[in-house]
């Protein structure tokens, strides 16, 4: 599903670009992770409008937003512009949804302004991301060829990708339909600032346990079942220091559970969003995984 609208704003001195499945139902900001865009949240919009309106913010350096310079992509610097982003867009209370990169900017923003956030989804929350893991997330961008002749070889490379091992083909190809744009000579390109994405992966694993305690609201972390990113101890403390908060497991999925299992993913976060029932998302994992 392609956005029905897109735009840009003013925020924190760049231009940031968003998608948007728009509708007069409460407002959910969705944050991508490192290298992807706003346009990845396809899969979930066609779960949740027109009861929600879906934004798919481009973070700095992603998508069609503004590059900052070097030294600015740590969660801070992330945070500040969805401060602004917010304020441009005239949103006064939101949920957000964050995978990967964006679920430690969703936690970074809730903390600093709780009266704003209605509920919290994090997909993979990474602050304490392992080193290796990042390591390995680095060297796919340092090792990535940057064009593609065509779509199909855009995919085969895809499928090679740690992170995307367990995708469908149907998701490496709409997830590269956002990933990749045509350039002047008539090849796919990475839609992404490659220096930015490893600056952003170098910076990620913080102690961000402060931030965790002052969130209020709701807060449902899904973490992949397979995922090298967030631990099994870091998965058993963040229900005792979140005021109300719970981990629930993806089956099948690694770190990128929105492509390993978007319909267990979207069918958890529907029903959180809807319920705020920690019990009801189990079972709605549970029922879309038969």
């Amino acid at each position: 599903m392609r956005p029905v609208t897109d735009g840009y704003a003013q925020a924190n001195g760049l231009r940031l670009h968003y998608e948007a499945w728009p509708s007069p139902g409460p407002t959910v900001v969705c944050l991508h992770g490192t290298s992807l865009t706003g346009r990845v949240w396809g899969w979930l919009a066609q779960a949740l409008t027109p009861a929600y309106n879906l934004i798919g913010l481009d973070q700095r350096g992603h998508g069609d937003s503004a590059s900052a310079p070097a030294g600015q992509y740590t969660v801070d610097y992330y945070g500040a512009d969805l401060v602004d982003f917010a304020d441009a867009l005239q949103l006064d209370k939101f949920s957000i949804v964050g995978s990967s990169l964006g679920s430690r900017v969703g936690l970074h923003y809730a903390a600093a302004h709780p009266e704003r956030v209605d509920k919290l989804v994090f997909l993979d929350l990474s602050f304490e991301m392992p080193k290796a893991a990042s390591d390995e997330m680095i060297h796919a961008h340092v090792t990535r060829p940057r064009t593609f002749a065509d779509m199909e070889q855009a995919v085969a490379f895809s499928k090679t990708l740690p992170q995307r091992k367990r995708f469908s083909d149907a998701t490496h190809r709409d997830t590269l339909a956002g990933d990749l744009a045509t350039n002047a000579d008539g090849r796919l390109e990475w839609r992404y600032n490659r220096d930015a994405a490893i600056e952003t992966l170098s910076v990620a694993a913080r102690d961000m346990w402060a931030e965790v305690r002052r969130v209020t609201c709701p807060v449902l972390i899904l973490r992949g079942e397979l995922s090298n990113v967030l631990t099994e101890q870091t998965s058993a403390r963040l229900p005792r220091e979140f005021a109300n908060g719970q981990v629930l497991t993806i089956p099948g999925a690694g770190h990128s559970i929105w492509g390993d299992n978007p319909r267990a993913t979207a069918a958890a976060i529907s029903t959180f969003l809807r319920t705020g029932d920690f019990a009801a998302v189990q079972k709605a994992i549970a029922d879309s995984s038969k």
